[in-house]
């Protein structure tokens, strides 16, 4: 497996070590995991450091919620939410922050605030000014396969809202993504998106690919892109993932019989204990970016299946315990 890297700003992520930890945080009121529970400055900015401190080591903050039935957000209003949590973070933490938006006045602002990655939904397919907006700058970029955008009739994508993206494909394009593999369809979408992302100075090196999991997917799709995830090392990028909470988690659970229902505590802990079985996997494939909710699980998870992963370059433990 060759090694690849990842810049952003001065500084790179090199593939081939550990898995890096990105901590979500919703400055939102209307979160699909959390519900508006980080929905403010200082809630925020307590939670990403309460993350960091339990071992991520990248932050992803997000001021509009993409679940199904959610509400667009002004773009002044969705400045309002993140930016100052962006400022204040930069003088706390030397951990790179990500700013999650598919909307290019958003990125600039989020940019001269001092982000170090723009995360886009859409690929860079959903507002045409965003690839432009990235390239101006020296941020990395997390690019995402979106199949509401790549199949915008289908069955999946009816309770999403709109991210935009009227003419990215042509009509020729949209009708042969509705009988395609769902890994052809995604491998076709990202090489768009590269090549708008290098049409305006980004390469490669500074871009991370996300396969789109939980976005207007069935549950079979999310698990066959999971299961060949190694498509995306494929094209030259780091591996971006969140399944973190992920609506075909909860439904693999509810069909064996097991509470998986957010609003009381056995349900959400049994969620992210699902959640992190993921992240083992993903590890151990080498992913090299993955998206939580929590350090908890997922970190225990990651460092178990790391060691697997990289075993050949560990230290042994001290055998003493063992002695007779």
């Amino acid at each position: 497996m060759n090694n690849l890297i990842c810049k952003y700003k001065d500084k790179v992520f090199e593939s081939g070590k550990e898995t890096i930890l990105c901590g979500i945080v919703n400055v939102t009121p209307d979160s699909f995991s959390d519900g508006g529970k980080w929905y403010g400055k200082d809630k925020a900015i307590k939670r990403a450091m309460e993350l960091i401190d339990a071992g991520a080591k990248m932050i992803d903050l997000g001021g509009e919620s993409t679940r199904p039935g959610s509400t667009y957000v002004e773009i002044e209003e969705e400045i309002s939410r993140v930016v100052p949590v962006i400022k204040e973070l930069k003088t706390m933490t030397d951990v790179p922050l990500s700013i999650d938006t598919w909307k290019a006045d958003v990125a600039q602002a989020a940019i001269e605030a001092g982000v170090d990655f723009v995360n886009d939904i859409t690929g860079f397919m959903g507002d045409p000014k965003m690839a432009e907006v990235v390239g101006k700058s020296d941020v990395g970029a997390i690019l995402m396969f979106n199949p509401k955008i790549a199949r915008p009739k289908h069955k999946s994508s009816a309770n999403f809202p709109s991210f935009g993206g009227e003419g990215a494909f042509t009509d020729e394009e949209l009708k042969s993504f509705e009988d395609m593999d769902i890994v052809e369809v995604m491998k076709k979408y990202l090489e768009k998106s590269l090549e708008r992302a290098e049409k305006n100075g980004i390469t490669r090196d500074r871009i991370m690919l996300d396969p789109g999991i939980g976005f207007a997917l069935t549950k079979k799709e999310n698990l066959k892109l999971i299961d060949k995830i190694d498509a995306i090392r494929e094209m030259g990028c780091f591996t971006f993932l969140g399944v973190s909470r992920k609506r075909f988690i909860t439904n693999i659970l509810t069909e064996n019989n097991i509470d998986a229902d957010g609003n009381n505590e056995e349900g959400f802990e049994n969620r992210d204990e699902a959640s992190a079985a993921l992240t083992t996997l993903a590890a151990y494939k080498g992913v090299e970016v993955l998206r939580v909710h929590t350090m908890k699980h997922h970190r225990l998870a990651k460092l178990v299946a790391d060691s697997v992963r990289l075993n050949e370059v560990i230290e042994d433990v001290n055998f003493k315990p063992y002695s007779l």
